[in-house]
């Protein structure tokens, strides 16, 4: 197996396996590193302790390979090695002399090309995300109304007669297959949904809320918009409102449309519904149209789903048409209990490396941790007593605390901040 730098979460992660008894044969294969490389890091911390793993500077020096040509050159040739990691040597220095940036200048041989790239290390390798420890979620079988709801947008639509783009936002419940909202979103070009919002989403729950009452669990895929980021490494706003409030989310699993399958089937109904063969000369009146076609399916229309034997959902189910648990958008703030977040948050345990500017990235913003870490990798997590964040380092060590505005009362209910 071809050896590789390992970084310094993947050194530490190598050291609290081991110690957990897994064999050091097990946690390369995992890893996909070679064994040699994973027993050398774990000898680093049996005669130096957690020091032995700290990484040693990095980057090429200011006189060595490449330290005699123009920084343009440097420049370009990292760049393209990162943007195109299979390019070989020869490959990367046929581009630099077809790039306009570098006619005239002097491009080094290829040995020297290697010499300077070879310093980055981590840096040209397949980025790996550090992990991400998140609550495990208990498993929702939806057998009576609100019990679960499943909530998805639909991929843009072209709305004939005003020629409007629309992204509409659905929510159909579990047990009962009815459709229970569609909201419409004008947007403005295929793919941009730049306009649209997590409070957008918000919007819209509350006006479900509103009409249906809160139910016990809520179903969505990994939409940046439900979940805060595509790779789930941070609860979103609508993920910690919703748990303030005592509904439990479920995260679909990754590229798995399946598991939303009845909102899935629900957005192929509506647009034969709705949209098909019709022309709308506005999106309200669209809107209202879908109101209707939402309420046929809901009381009038026999359904396909199992539950209701073919009736309409309305009649198979009659405590579809009665609230769950009370909501009203005046009485939020007294629903919604800040120490459940609390206790969400305190599940969660982030690890991320300090980069050369002693920062780390949390929440979608960076956070100064101190330059004298930079490399290392630290723990996050969530203390409920004093509603920080606590970063240590892999000997326990705290070396920071930070207080985040996102998970702030007023920033969930978005109430002036």
């Amino acid at each position: 197996m071809k050896r590789r730098e390992l970084t310094h979460a993947e050194r530490v992660l190598i050291v609290e396996r081991h110690v957990a008894g897994e064999t050091l044969s097990v946690i390369a294969t995992s890893l996909d590193a070679n064994l040699f490389t994973v027993r050398h890091w774990w000898r680093a911390y049996r005669d130096d302790g957690w020091s032995g793993l700290n990484p040693t500077p990095k980057g090429p020096p200011s006189v060595g390979a490449l330290g005699h040509f123009d920084p343009l050159v440097k420049y370009v040739a990292l760049r393209f090695k990162r943007e195109h990691p299979g390019w070989g040597l020869p490959m990367l220095r046929l581009h630099m002399q077809r790039r306009p940036s570098l006619q005239g200048m002097a491009l080094p041989k290829n040995t020297s090309l290697w010499s300077y790239l070879h310093q980055f290390g981590p840096r040209l390798l397949v980025h790996r995300r550090s992990l991400t420890q998140r609550p495990q979620t208990q498993p929702v079988r939806a057998v009576r109304p609100h019990q679960c709801w499943q909530m998805d947008f639909k991929s843009d639509e072209m709305v004939h007669g005003c020629q409007t783009l629309v992204y509409p936002f659905g929510l159909t419940d579990e047990a009962s297959g009815a459709p229970l909202l569609r909201v419409i979103h004008e947007i403005k070009a295929r793919g941009n949904h730049r306009g649209l919002t997590t409070r957008h989403v918000q919007a819209d729950l509350r006006q479900a809320f509103n009409t249906w009452g809160r139910p016990d669990a809520i179903r969505m895929d990994r939409d940046p918009l439900f979940i805060g980021s595509s790779h789930f490494d941070w609860p979103g706003t609508i993920l910690l409102w919703l748990v303030g409030l005592g509904i439990q989310p479920v995260v679909n699993r990754a590229h798995r449309p399946t598991d939303n399958a009845m909102i899935e089937r629900a957005h192929r109904t509506w647009r034969s519904d709705v949209l098909d063969g019709a022309i709308f000369s506005q999106t309200s009146t669209l809107q209202a149209a879908s109101e209707q076609a939402l309420e046929d399916r809901r009381r009038y229309l026999p359904s396909r789903h199992p539950g209701c034997n073919g009736q309409p959902p309305a009649e198979a189910f009659p405590e579809l048409l009665c609230a769950h648990h009370p909501y009203s958008v005046d009485q939020e703030r007294q629903l919604f209990d800040l120490g459940r977040v609390d206790a969400y948050l305190a599940e969660w345990e982030w690890r991320r490396q300090v980069d050369s500017a002693g920062k780390i990235s949390l929440a979608g913003r960076n956070h100064h941790i101190g330059k004298p870490i930079k490399g290392q990798v630290v723990k996050v997590r969530f203390d409920p007593a004093t509603r920080e964040f606590l970063c240590s380092l892999a000997d326990g060590r705290i070396v920071a605390h930070l207080a985040l505005v996102e998970v702030t009362l007023d920033y969930i209910l978005d109430q002036g901040v």
